[in-house]
Protein backbone atom coordinates (compact mmCIF):
# COMPACT_ATOMS: atom_id res chain seq x y z
CA UNK A 1 0.00 0.00 0.00
CA UNK A 2 0.99 3.82 -0.60
CA UNK A 3 -0.84 4.82 2.74
CA UNK A 4 0.45 7.92 4.13
CA UNK A 5 2.36 9.40 1.10
CA UNK A 6 -0.31 11.98 -0.13
CA UNK A 7 -3.30 14.23 0.30
CA UNK A 8 -5.77 11.54 -0.47
CA UNK A 9 -4.64 9.33 1.85
CA UNK A 10 -8.42 9.12 3.27
CA UNK A 11 -10.10 8.82 -0.20
CA UNK A 12 -11.37 6.25 -2.67
CA UNK A 13 -11.02 7.35 -5.68
CA UNK A 14 -13.28 5.55 -8.44
CA UNK A 15 -11.94 6.26 -11.91
CA UNK A 16 -14.30 4.98 -15.16
CA UNK A 17 -12.76 4.16 -18.07
CA UNK A 18 -9.66 1.92 -18.36
CA UNK A 19 -8.25 4.22 -21.50
CA UNK A 20 -4.74 5.95 -21.68
CA UNK A 21 -6.89 8.84 -19.47
CA UNK A 22 -7.97 6.30 -16.95
CA UNK A 23 -4.88 4.58 -16.65
CA UNK A 24 -3.23 8.03 -16.22
CA UNK A 25 -5.91 9.10 -13.68
CA UNK A 26 -5.59 5.76 -11.58
CA UNK A 27 -1.19 6.03 -11.78
CA UNK A 28 -1.94 10.06 -10.57
CA UNK A 29 -4.45 8.78 -7.68
CA UNK A 30 -2.62 5.96 -6.36
CA UNK A 31 0.86 8.07 -6.36
CA UNK A 32 -1.21 11.01 -4.17
CA UNK A 33 -1.99 8.20 -1.57
CA UNK A 34 -5.75 7.38 -2.80
CA UNK A 35 -7.19 3.76 -2.98
CA UNK A 36 -8.37 3.49 -6.39
CA UNK A 37 -10.72 1.39 -8.61
CA UNK A 38 -10.46 1.47 -11.76
CA UNK A 39 -13.73 0.39 -13.80
CA UNK A 40 -13.35 -0.66 -17.57
CA UNK A 41 -16.54 -2.13 -19.49
CA UNK A 42 -14.08 -4.11 -21.73
CA UNK A 43 -11.74 -7.07 -21.37
CA UNK A 44 -8.84 -5.17 -21.67
CA UNK A 45 -7.66 -1.46 -20.51
CA UNK A 46 -5.84 0.71 -22.64
CA UNK A 47 -9.21 1.18 -25.01
CA UNK A 48 -8.09 2.45 -28.32
CA UNK A 49 -4.64 2.58 -27.12
CA UNK A 50 -4.11 -1.07 -28.46
CA UNK A 51 -5.05 -0.22 -32.20
CA UNK A 52 -2.87 2.88 -32.96
CA UNK A 53 0.47 2.68 -30.75
CA UNK A 54 1.59 5.88 -32.21
CA UNK A 55 3.39 8.12 -29.38
CA UNK A 56 5.74 11.43 -29.30
CA UNK A 57 4.66 12.47 -32.95
CA UNK A 58 4.30 16.22 -33.03
CA UNK A 59 3.52 17.84 -30.35
CA UNK A 60 2.75 14.48 -28.45
CA UNK A 61 6.81 14.79 -28.09
CA UNK A 62 6.79 17.76 -25.72
CA UNK A 63 3.91 16.71 -23.79
CA UNK A 64 5.48 13.23 -23.12
CA UNK A 65 8.68 15.11 -21.93
CA UNK A 66 6.93 17.60 -19.87
CA UNK A 67 5.01 14.55 -18.00
CA UNK A 68 8.48 12.26 -17.61
CA UNK A 69 10.11 15.61 -16.25
CA UNK A 70 7.10 16.82 -13.81
CA UNK A 71 7.33 12.66 -12.42
CA UNK A 72 4.70 11.83 -14.57
CA UNK A 73 6.75 9.12 -16.25
CA UNK A 74 5.41 5.32 -15.48
CA UNK A 75 3.46 4.91 -18.66
CA UNK A 76 5.77 7.26 -20.99
CA UNK A 77 8.11 4.62 -19.39
CA UNK A 78 6.25 1.38 -20.61
CA UNK A 79 5.85 2.87 -24.15
CA UNK A 80 9.22 3.45 -24.80
CA UNK A 81 10.20 0.02 -23.85
CA UNK A 82 7.38 -1.51 -25.95
CA UNK A 83 8.65 0.78 -29.05
CA UNK A 84 9.09 -1.05 -32.41
CA UNK A 85 9.98 2.30 -33.86
CA UNK A 86 11.63 5.06 -32.81
CA UNK A 87 12.02 8.76 -34.28
CA UNK A 88 10.23 7.73 -37.38
CA UNK A 89 8.94 10.08 -40.52
CA UNK A 90 5.41 9.62 -42.14
CA UNK A 91 3.18 12.06 -43.78
CA UNK A 92 1.77 13.88 -41.07
CA UNK A 93 3.66 12.82 -38.41
CA UNK A 94 7.69 14.18 -37.26
CA UNK A 95 9.23 11.85 -34.97
CA UNK A 96 6.79 9.28 -34.21
CA UNK A 97 7.75 6.08 -31.95
CA UNK A 98 5.35 2.91 -32.40
CA UNK A 99 4.60 1.19 -29.60
CA UNK A 100 4.00 -2.65 -30.13
CA UNK A 101 0.15 -2.99 -29.24
CA UNK A 102 0.17 -6.51 -28.00
CA UNK A 103 3.13 -5.92 -25.49
CA UNK A 104 1.99 -2.51 -23.86
CA UNK A 105 -1.44 -3.45 -22.30
CA UNK A 106 -0.21 -6.27 -20.04
CA UNK A 107 2.68 -3.80 -18.90
CA UNK A 108 0.48 -1.45 -18.16
CA UNK A 109 -1.89 -3.67 -16.21
CA UNK A 110 0.98 -5.06 -14.30
CA UNK A 111 2.29 -1.65 -13.48
CA UNK A 112 -1.64 -0.84 -11.83
CA UNK A 113 -1.81 -3.97 -10.26
CA UNK A 114 1.78 -3.57 -8.51
CA UNK A 115 0.33 0.04 -7.64
CA UNK A 116 -2.42 -1.40 -5.83
CA UNK A 117 -4.78 -0.34 -7.71
CA UNK A 118 -8.15 -2.28 -7.86
CA UNK A 119 -8.71 -2.84 -11.67
CA UNK A 120 -12.33 -4.69 -12.84
CA UNK A 121 -12.64 -5.21 -16.34
CA UNK A 122 -16.16 -5.87 -17.95
CA UNK A 123 -17.33 -3.38 -15.20
CA UNK A 124 -19.46 -0.84 -17.33
CA UNK A 125 -21.32 1.89 -15.10
CA UNK A 126 -25.13 2.28 -16.19
CA UNK A 127 -25.88 4.61 -13.46
CA UNK A 128 -25.36 6.65 -10.24
CA UNK A 129 -26.67 6.83 -6.99
CA UNK A 130 -26.41 10.56 -5.48
CA UNK A 131 -26.36 11.24 -1.81
CA UNK A 132 -29.75 11.71 -0.42
CA UNK A 133 -31.51 14.89 -0.68
CA UNK A 134 -28.58 16.30 -3.00
CA UNK A 135 -29.34 17.01 -6.62
CA UNK A 136 -25.71 17.12 -7.73
CA UNK A 137 -23.50 14.83 -5.06
CA UNK A 138 -22.77 11.30 -6.70
CA UNK A 139 -22.27 8.74 -3.55
CA UNK A 140 -22.03 5.51 -6.05
CA UNK A 141 -22.02 3.99 -8.94
CA UNK A 142 -23.81 1.23 -10.26
CA UNK A 143 -22.37 -1.35 -12.97
CA UNK A 144 -24.58 -3.14 -15.43
CA UNK A 145 -24.73 -6.20 -12.98
CA UNK A 146 -26.35 -4.22 -10.18
CA UNK A 147 -22.95 -3.79 -8.02
CA UNK A 148 -22.85 -0.59 -6.51
CA UNK A 149 -19.32 1.03 -5.98
CA UNK A 150 -19.14 3.83 -3.95
CA UNK A 151 -16.65 6.94 -3.97
CA UNK A 152 -15.15 10.01 -2.44
CA UNK A 153 -14.14 11.12 -5.92
CA UNK A 154 -15.35 9.95 -9.45
CA UNK A 155 -13.19 10.03 -12.01
CA UNK A 156 -14.99 10.22 -15.69
CA UNK A 157 -12.46 9.23 -18.51
CA UNK A 158 -14.80 7.08 -20.84
CA UNK A 159 -13.36 8.94 -24.11
CA UNK A 160 -14.29 8.10 -27.49
CA UNK A 161 -16.17 5.19 -26.55
CA UNK A 162 -18.49 7.36 -24.71
CA UNK A 163 -20.85 5.77 -21.70
CA UNK A 164 -21.44 9.55 -20.41
CA UNK A 165 -24.29 10.09 -22.45
CA UNK A 166 -26.04 7.01 -21.96
CA UNK A 167 -25.70 7.38 -17.84
CA UNK A 168 -28.72 7.74 -16.50
CA UNK A 169 -29.10 10.26 -13.72
CA UNK A 170 -26.62 12.39 -14.72
CA UNK A 171 -27.24 15.29 -17.44
CA UNK A 172 -24.40 18.09 -17.01
CA UNK A 173 -20.59 18.29 -16.15
CA UNK A 174 -19.41 19.64 -13.13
Amino acid sequence: MLKGLGVFDLYKVVVIGGGWSGCAAAVAARKAGAEVVLLEKTDMLLGLGNVGGIMRNNGRFTAAEENIALGAHELFDITDACARHINVDFPGHKHASLYDVVKVEPQVRKLLQEMGVDIRVMSRAIDVEKRDGDSIIIDKIILAGGEAIEGDVFVETTGSTDSYRYTQGVNSYG
